[in-house]
């Protein structure tokens, strides 16, 4: 995600000096080549030189990296955080002086079609502003309440790996009809991606798309019946259910 995140911001936002902190080296000399990015040693480094920090790491290690850092946050950084289930409350506690953002972005952002929701009880207009023209940099942003972000994490930030899965299981079950994998992947692909824009150019409920396909007694409302039989829907509703739950783990 922070690689997204960077590609966007360098390829929208040439003029902005983008610095980077990492364990990893050869991470960070990979970004170098790629986007330009300068790498320095240390997060003390990093708050020293930049207004704007994306903490970018995994969930776990968030309170880790914070409370062996917390003396570098002032009250002139604005922190952005994309750790899933951290809270707002949560991260005021470890930095205290800073005003935070909070972000739940998608991998899709990797090619500028991401799906970020963003919350913060403390920024102005201006800083509001600022921080969703650099998500926007990378697909499509909507600012909601934190109440939903356990919800949001579940289904948008998670969401990729239900679809990868169903595309890839497409795939193989055009395969074992007899297709050629490589039609079977493009035929899956374009089913899935011109399945979505309808649903978004038409405005209609996907059910009602479902039931245009689904002709009297036809090949699609047959396989429709197994779906149900097999708990498709009811498979989707936990899958989510699940992973929110997790969320709500990782936050406390």
């Amino acid at each position: 995600m922070a690689e997204a995140i960077i590609s966007g911001i360098t390829e929208s936002h040439d003029q902005l000096q983008v610095l980077v902190s990492d364990i990893d080296i050869k991470r960070t000399q990979l970004l170098e080549e790629s986007y330009g990015t300068i790498t320095v040693e240390s997060i003390k480094s990093i708050c020293e030189q930049a207004d704007i920090i994306i903490l970018a790491v995994k969930p776990q290690i968030v309170k880790y990296v914070l409370a062996n850092n917390q003396e570098f946050f002032t009250n002139s950084h604005l922190v952005i955080s994309i750790a899933a289930g951290i809270s707002l409350s949560n991260l005021k506690t470890m930095i205290p002086k800073a005003k935070i953002v909070r972000v739940m972005p998608n991998i899709p952002a990797l090619i500028g079609y991401g799906a970020s929701v963003l919350t913060s009880l403390e920024i102005n207009q201006e800083e509001h502003l600022l921080v969703e023209e650099i998500f926007k940099s990378v697909g499509h942003v909507y600012w909601m309440d934190e109440k939903y972000f356990d919800a949001v994490t579940s289904l948008s930030g998670s969401g990729p790996a239900y679809v990868y899965l169903f595309i890839e299981a497409m795939i193989d079950a055009g395969v074992n009809e007899g297709l050629p994998r490589d039609i079977a992947r493009k035929l899956a692909l374009d089913t899935v991606i011109g399945s979505a824009m309808m649903v978004d150019f038409t405005g209609k409920h996907p059910g009602e798309l479902k039931d245009m396909v689904t002709s009297p007694g036809g090949t699609t409302i047959r396989a429709v019946e197994v779906l149900e039989e097999r708990g498709f829907r009811n498979a989707i509703l936990k899958a989510i259910a699940a992973a929110a739950k997790r969320s709500r783990e990782l936050g406390e």
